[in-house]
């Protein structure tokens, strides 16, 4: 992108200087490829559900709406449905996004967490 050029899509909010930590920690934006204006709030990109906090910033992990939980893929954003696994634990996410609680899916249940209880 050239100086003063109008930046559309996803953009990586990173330091001028390279620190590969600060840049692995630098967050995620998506501006609008029309207008360039940043977005926030859930969005549809690519086939793929993302969620953007107010400030912009892409959100990643386990991001709680209301009552509902969801999990946003810690390397890339985009929200998890079906089966998933963190940190060792299962999981299921209606295709929806939202996390499956205190029910069995498939014939396995999911406690108040919606972890799996082998």
């Amino acid at each position: 992108m050239a100086v003063g050029e109008l930046a559309r899509g996803w953009v990586k909010d990173s330091p001028l200087t390279y620190d590969e930590e600060k840049l692995k920690a630098a967050p995620w934006y998506y501006l609008d490829p029309t207008t360039g204006i940043m977005q926030t709030g859930w969005q549809f990109l690519g086939n793929r559900w993302y969620y953007l906090h107010s400030s912009g910033a892409m959100a990643t992990g386990w991001y709680q709406e209301g009552s509902t939980w969801y999990y946003l893929n810690a390397s890339n954003g985009d929200m998890k449905t079906g089966w998933f696994q963190v940190n060792g634990n299962w999981y299921y996410a209606y295709d929806s996004g939202a996390l499956a609680v205190n029910t069995t899916v498939g014939g396995y249940y999911l406690n108040y967490n919606g972890e799996w209880v082998k």
